[in-house]
């Protein structure tokens, strides 16, 4: 029987290698449309349990030529660590084992700022962090999108799986990981788009850290959902 430490890697190894084999047709894929994401992210810490969140981004669509902002304000709160009451100094998202998060996004395309925001969104997140052997964390989180086209509400569930694991090399702290979502729409009644992820925080100082990655989304029920995106995250932390 496999011993669970080795199980553990061999999952790791699984979901990576899924994420990957999904990304991996970026370069021959093409019948896909080709995004580039940069982003920036602020994080301020308002207690030991909640903490503000702003993020803004611009997606550059390659392939039509289009742009699309996004920007968002949210608030996480967070339990304290019960069995591990060392972390509570330590990195603020990647210590604590459950964690919710409540936020409005905006959306709009920069040249038609003056036609206010195609699309709103509330969100409400639940994150949850389970420990493994070997220092590999599984992370999974469900999120609700309720959101306003013009005026026409619909909702958006969300699942995450991911699995990321905390290096230092020379000196510096880098978290790759890997992750798959699928996404229910009420517009359509199905589970209509799924998006693979991987890619890798490193840590420039203490209030910086970038996140290089590249993702896959396929979506059933619409042409333009089936993307592939280059994406780069600048974090700051207060």
């Amino acid at each position: 029987m496999r011993s669970l430490p080795n199980l553990t890697s061999y999952c790791f190894l699984v979901l990576a290698l899924a994420a990957l084999a999904a990304l991996a047709g970026l370069a021959r894929a093409e019948d896909r449309e080709r995004e580039f994401v940069p982003e920036l992210n602020a994080y301020a810490k308002l207690s030991d349990r909640t903490r503000l969140f702003v993020l803004g981004d611009l997606t550059r669509n390659t392939t039509a030529g289009a742009t699309e902002g996004e920007f968002g304000v949210h608030l996480d709160y967070t339990l304290k660590p019960i069995f591990r009451p060392e972390l509570h100094d330590a990195d603020w998202e990647r210590n604590r084992y459950l964690w919710t998060r409540v936020g409005y996004v905006a959306l709009s395309t920069p040249d038609e700022r003056s036609s206010g925001p195609t699309e709103r969104r509330g969100i409400i997140e639940l994150t949850g962090r389970i420990p493994l052997p070997q220092e590999v964390w599984l992370v999974q989180r469900a999120r609700v999108d309720l959101r306003d086209f013009g005026g026409e509400s619909s909702q958006r569930y969300r699942y995450r799986l991911g699995v990321e694991r905390e290096f230092t090399v020379s000196g510096v702290v880098m978290v790759p990981y890997a992750q798959a979502e699928i996404f229910y729409d009420t517009r359509f009644d199905s589970w209509n788009r799924q998006l693979y992820q991987a890619g890798a925080e490193i840590e420039l100082s203490k209030r910086w850290r970038i996140e290089p990655y590249l993702a896959r989304q396929n979506d059933s029920r619409s042409t333009s959902g089936n993307v592939d995106r280059a994406g780069l995250v600048l974090k700051y932390y207060h």
